[in-house]
């Protein structure tokens, strides 16, 4: 791996401000999923870190301050952890990060919960992105889709190979228009992965979203800072506009290109996609332990608190905690919010 070599040192920036909803009940606000090991022994978050290894610089983590003791435990001695003390989404965490790095650096801003197989595939893409970031594009990784999924953003990306212009960014698609993309060709899963310089970000932001990057600047001016730790100024950083990078800027800028990738990709956005990434048993089963599924197929069950036996079952998720259990079809997996909410209701009563 060469991404560092002959050029500016490529910074990964880790953004792990997750909510914690779609994964209920065993994700919650107070540990949301990227704290959470779902597909092995380390945590997504451990699995984002470990991507990285010497030939980038150091990270940058921008988290919500309240999880602060689960990211001190987790993050590397060398990382700067950046604490918000409220949620303002994408884009003022991005602005902290390219106000708090080198002014030489590429920024490879990256979630901290998702899920990627093939991370030599993933290298790979990031060497192709680089000349055009040293050039002053914002590049965005497109993940070459493989069903219509209604859940991601996609791209529609411009004639050519490697590097490729964006026609334009989709909103989440009724599953008609995104089979109507996969079949046309040239359009891809926004994954929410961005390459671009240190001053490519700084003004992008500044023409695109001024009151964002001014609300970062005030709050990291009056910062504390204790080691690695950057506790952000929160009067100062609350009168920040809540907004996505994608709305205050990639669909704004005439700056951004893309590139195709098939990597493994996914998000781990619902109890469905989990079971997607997951490995499975003969018969299409993810179980954890604990648990007895008999004549059970393609289900997923987890539980972290009582014992669970599923029997004769097809096509379900059940995840069971010590505080709620829930039962639903696969395909119901984007409603698991409004159950979240319901539980939040009922013991706040």
């Amino acid at each position: 791996m060469t991404e560092t070599s002959g050029g500016r040192p490529i910074r990964p920036v880790i953004l792990a401000g997750g909510a914690g909803t779609r994964l209920w009940p065993l994700s919650t606000a107070a540990r949301p999923k990227h704290h959470l090991q779902l597909l092995g022994e380390r945590t997504l978050f451990q699995e984002t870190l470990a991507r990285f290894g010497e030939e980038f610089a150091p990270p940058i983590i921008v988290a919500n301050a309240a999880q602060e003791d689960d990211l001190r435990a987790a993050a590397p001695a060398h990382a700067q952890l950046v604490l918000e003390p409220l949620k303002r989404d994408s884009a003022p965490a991005i602005a902290l990060a390219a106000l708090l790095a080198g002014d030489d650096e590429l920024l490879l801003v990256c979630p901290s919960d998702h899920h990627i197989a093939d991370t030599a595939s993933f290298h790979a893409a990031i060497a192709t992105a680089r000349p055009a970031a040293e050039r002053g594009q914002i590049v965005t990784f497109g993940i070459e889709p493989d069903y219509p999924a209604t859940g991601f953003g996609y791209i529609a990306a411009g004639q050519g190979e490697g590097v490729r212009s964006v026609d334009r960014f989709v909103e989440k698609p009724p599953v008609e228009k995104a089979q109507a993309m996969i079949d046309q060709g040239g359009h891809y899963w926004n994954a929410g992965i961005f390459l671009a310089s240190v001053a490519t970000w700084r003004a992008e932001l500044e023409r695109h979203a001024p009151a964002i990057l001014e609300a970062a600047s005030r709050a990291a001016a009056c910062a504390t800072r204790e080691g690695n730790i950057v506790r952000v100024d929160e009067a100062d950083f609350a009168r920040s506009p809540a907004k996505s990078i994608d709305y205050a800027v990639m669909e704004r800028s005439d700056r951004v290109a893309v590139v195709p990738v098939a990597m493994g990709w996914s998000d781990i956005g619902s109890w469905q996609s989990l079971l997607d990434s997951a490995d499975k048993d003969a018969d299409g089963n993810a179980l954890s332990a604990g648990v007895l599924a008999l004549d059970a197929r393609d289900t997923l069950i987890r539980s972290s608190g009582p014992k669970v036996a599923a029997i004769g079952v097809e096509g379900l998720v059940i995840i069971a905690t010590p505080d709620a259990v829930l039962v639903m079809r696969r395909e119901e997996a984007q409603r698991v919010r409004e159950a979240a909410e319901w539980f939040e209701q009922e013991t706040k009563a």
